[in-house]
C-alpha cells in the first residue's frame, strides 16, 4: 500500500467511527466532520435531523462541543465545517 495514501485511509476510517475527536482549526478533521454528516444522512442516525454529530474538538471547554450541534456558518471557515454542507442536499 502506498504510504502517501495513509492520510485518506486515516480519514475514510475515522469517519465511521461511533465518536471522533480532532483538532479545532484543521482541515483534515473538517473533512472527516463532513463526511460524518454525510453518514450521518444517509443512514439517519440518532441527531440527524437536526445536524448533530458525535464529534469533538481538542479545544478548551468552551469550544469542545461546537461541532457537535447546529449552528449557521460561522468564521474563519477554512478549518470548520458546518451541517449546512450535508442536511437536505439528496433531494428526489
Amino acid at each position: 500500500f502506498n504510504k502517501n495514501y495513509y492520510g485518506m485511509l486515516d480519514q475514510r476510517i475515522a469517519s465511521r467511527g461511533t465518536r471522533f475527536a480532532g483538532a479545532y482549526y484543521s482541515t483534515f478533521t473538517g473533512y472527516i466532520n463532513r463526511m460524518r454528516g454525510y453518514h450521518s444522512q444517509k443512514e439517519k442516525l440518532e441527531g440527524y435531523l437536526e445536524g448533530k454529530l458525535e464529534s469533538y474538538f481538542y479545544t478548551s471547554k468552551d469550544r469542545r462541543d461546537e461541532i457537535s450541534t447546529y449552528s449557521s456558518l460561522l468564521g474563519p471557515l477554512w478549518g470548520r465545517e458546518f451541517p449546512t454542507a450535508w442536511r437536505d442536499i439528496d433531494h428526489d
